[in-house]
């Protein structure tokens, strides 16, 4: 063991892109349904909680106050929490962060109380829950409803990114005060410059996995272990002599044989034993592992690099609430155009638009 040298580097340079066009749809739908949320929710990956950032989400969301949920925290490294936390109190003290798990209802009811405050004096509070592919934005509100109003699924999951494909209706998770939810598709970065960036979204359930190759993921995943020293793949696979490894051919032959994977003639199947592999790492089998630096001095340089939305919107700052002048503007403009249409309706007279304008003046 003492004589095993782990990779020093990953040499990796292929881009993996995937935006099919259910995305693009599903920002467009985003962008036009914000006039009718209060809060928007950002759900993020724990285990990459830098490279699970969709900058686009900072065009579309803009001024809207946010909420950004670290999910799947079960699956991420146990320090990751403080250091991100610290970062964002330095960086974006203005935007709440909370770390949270759909497997234990972890810090759920913290999403429903925060949300609670918005709904004086509105009479309910809208949000909408956005975010990259396989984050758990479907799992967090299926949580949210479980423990705010005790009743099961309402969003469907799955394993492999891209199950939900359109903006649907809302959904109720609590009924005093009334606060629904949005549910909306995962949507990619269409291009990721950084390829080790797109392979860690890629390993982490973000992007399909026949986009970025099983066995170049675990190869990826046999590099992270080998450089935290966590070495025991190396006796539950059978490696030889029980020693890790750092050609992933010979893990894959060692989980081959675990789990039998073997085709016609005796042959060894490279590809089941990789996605075996794959799904163990998923599920945390292997550990708990975070695959971004968080660093301060790494978390330092990535805020930096990354301008994001840095607003003054707080939960507990109405007057931060309010909508821009612009938007209040377009609000007047279409509740003077309903009166009006009632008042048509009711034989009365309805302003020609010259009139609308000088009306308006």
């Amino acid at each position: 063991m003492q004589s095993f040298i782990p990779r020093t580097k990953f040499p990796y340079d292929r881009v993996i892109n995937w935006f099919p066009g259910h995305m693009a749809k599903g920002l467009r739908l985003i962008s036009e349904r914000l006039n009718t949320v209060d809060l928007v929710v950002e759900v993020r990956d724990a285990r990459i909680p830098l490279s699970s950032i969709n900058p686009n989400f900072e065009k579309v969301v803009g001024r809207k106050p946010r909420l950004i949920i670290y999910n799947k925290f079960d699956l991420a490294c146990p320090d990751t929490k403080q250091p991100v936390m610290n970062a964002f109190a330095k960086h974006t003290p203005h935007t709440p962060v909370l770390f949270t798990s759909c497997v234990r209802d972890s810090h759920i009811r913290d999403i429903l109380q925060y949300a609670a405050t918005l709904a004086d004096p509105i009479p309910h509070v809208n949000l909408m829950v956005v975010g990259m592919p396989n984050v758990g934005k479907s799992s967090l509100i299926n949580s949210l409803r479980r423990v705010g109003v005790g009743k099961g699924k309402a969003a469907q999951t799955g394993a492999q990114p891209g199950v939900t494909r359109t903006v649907v209706g809302t959904v109720k998770v609590l009924e005093d005060p009334a606060i629904y939810l949005i549910d909306t598709p995962g949507v990619m970065v269409p291009y990721i410059a950084d390829p080790i960036k797109s392979l860690k979204v890629a390993v982490t359930g973000g992007i399909r996995d026949h986009l970025a190759d099983e066995q170049i993921m675990v190869d990826y995943i046999l590099y992270e272990l080998n450089r935290r020293q966590a070495y025991d793949y190396s006796s539950w696979y059978r490696l030889p002599d029980n020693q890790p490894t750092n050609d992933v051919n010979d893990l894959l032959t060692g989980v081959a044989h675990r789990i039998g994977a073997v085709v016609k003639g005796g042959e060894l199947d490279m590809t089941m034993a990789a996605k075996f592999f794959l799904k163990q790492f998923r599920l945390g089998k292997l550990g708990r592992y975070t695959l971004d630096d968080v660093t301060p001095n790494a978390l330092d340089d990535f805020f930096e690099q990354v301008k994001l939305y840095n607003g003054n919107t707080s939960l507990r700052n109405k007057s931060s609430l309010d909508l821009s002048r612009r938007q209040e503007k377009k609000r007047a403009k279409l509740a003077w155009r309903k009166e009006q249409q009632k008042k048509y309706q009711h034989g009365g007279k309805r302003l020609k638009p010259s009139e609308e304008e000088e009306e308006e003046k």
